[in-house]
């Protein structure tokens, strides 16, 4: 009865899986690239150590988008994604996010008209 007054609160969070990202991105643009990290570079991998609470583990790559990398990594939710996109001043769409973005016009384009990302703002403190 509760779910029925306060239904969006009771409904699912509609979440992206690495398959539906990447894939809404090769639709976009055929030529992006998910590029691998060799062991002897360790330094290039995308950890949740980099990232914060609700990342999920494993879930990083960085892909190439028109000869830019973009970090991307996972989130157990969409606000915790947002959370960290605020901290960081990057990009989230729905429960993953999108780093390195900001200040990068090829994936600020890409990002918004292939992902339907949004930039990570708090509208509580002024950016700088």
């Amino acid at each position: 009865f509760l779910c029925l007054i306060v239904s969006s609160s009771c409904s699912k969070e509609e979440k992206y899986t690495g398959r539906e990202l990447y894939n809404m991105a090769l639709e976009y643009d055929k030529k992006i690239e998910i590029i691998p990290i060799p062991d002897s570079k360790p330094e290039k991998r995308v950890v949740c150590g980099q990232y914060g609470k609700g990342c999920v583990m494993g879930s990083g790559k960085r892909i190439l988008i028109r000869m830019v990398e973009m970090p991307i990594i996972e989130f157990e939710s969409t606000e915790a994604a947002k959370e960290a996109a605020i901290r960081l001043n990057q990009w989230h769409a729905r429960n993953w996010l999108l780093d390195d973005v900001t200040g990068e016009p090829v994936l600020e384009d890409f990002v918004q008209k292939a992902l339907g990302a949004v930039p990570g703002i708090n509208n509580n403190k002024i950016q700088k």
